[in-house]
């Protein structure tokens, strides 16, 4: 393996490149193809000399050619279209792969396979009675549109739904307390909440009830059952269990 040259160019290389480039340029040659030469020629790695390239450029602009609409590698001939119909017609014809014959192109008219198969794109639209062959059209799905998208959901009011869902645990509740009655002097929603303190603490005395009670009085059923429910997440509860065990241990004599 020979190693490649490496360091600072000299003037006389900076020369050759650009002289290069310019004639590459006019003779219509690819710009990689031009720089492969530059590399081998100076004993330079690809990369570098691609970069160096840039560089300079960007330091010398006035020293390159500039490159017009005719120079352009998207500017195709007459010739070089025919070229391009011919050999796509000829393996298309013997059943051998477009790949193929964007090679063979690519050789022949020193342009990228980007390029030509753009060109190959273009002319089949522009002229597609010049192609013995043509792709089939894909078809096209429809697009679906989601369920959600065509019927959304009805949003409720809160008011709404705090009806219905306690319309549906008073119809639950009256199900599994056959024996509560709506009629009594307490009402059935405070009926509920002493029926879930008595599920989750135990069934309450007299006095306990009766606070209970007064306490749905003062600040409303709703507010005693989110309390009742969210107690073991205040920071203080735990406090409170405590002493109460403690309380609860004296009373039974385990000291």
């Amino acid at each position: 393996m020979i190693d490649t040259k490496k360091g600072k160019y000299s003037e006389e290389e900076n020369t050759y490149i650009i002289d290069t480039i310019n004639q590459s340029m006019q003779a219509g040659l690819r710009e990689r193809d031009t720089i492969k030469g530059i590399a081998d020629k100076l004993n330079r790695g690809y990369a570098g000399v691609m970069s160096h390239i840039r560089k300079l450029k960007l330091e010398r602009p006035d020293l390159f050619l500039k490159q017009t609409d005719k120079d352009r590698s998207n500017s195709w001939d007459d010739s070089e279209e025919k070229v391009v119909i011919e050999i796509v017609n000829q393996y298309l014809n013997e059943n051998r792969p477009l790949a193929e014959a964007i090679r063979e192109i690519e050789d022949k008219l020193q342009r990228t396979s980007g390029a030509i198969y753009q060109r190959i794109y273009t002319l089949r639209k522009k002229s597609p009675n010049l192609f013995s062959k043509l792709p089939s059209q894909r078809p096209r799905r429809k697009r679906t549109i989601p369920d959600w998208e065509i019927n959304p959901p009805t949003i409720r009011s809160i008011d709404e739904a705090y009806q219905q869902v306690n319309a549906e645990l008073e119809h639950s509740f009256l199900e599994n307390n056959p024996e509560l009655s709506p009629n009594l002097e307490i009402s059935l929603e405070q009926k509920m909440v002493l029926k879930a303190f008595e599920d989750r603490y135990g069934k309450p005395n007299t006095i306990a009830q009766d606070k209970l009670l007064n306490l749905m009085r003062v600040f409303g059923c709703t507010r005693v059952t989110i309390a009742l429910f969210t107690l073991p997440t205040d920071k203080t509860f735990p406090n409170v269990i405590t002493d109460f065990l403690e309380l609860h241990l004296q009373n039974r004599n385990f000291l």
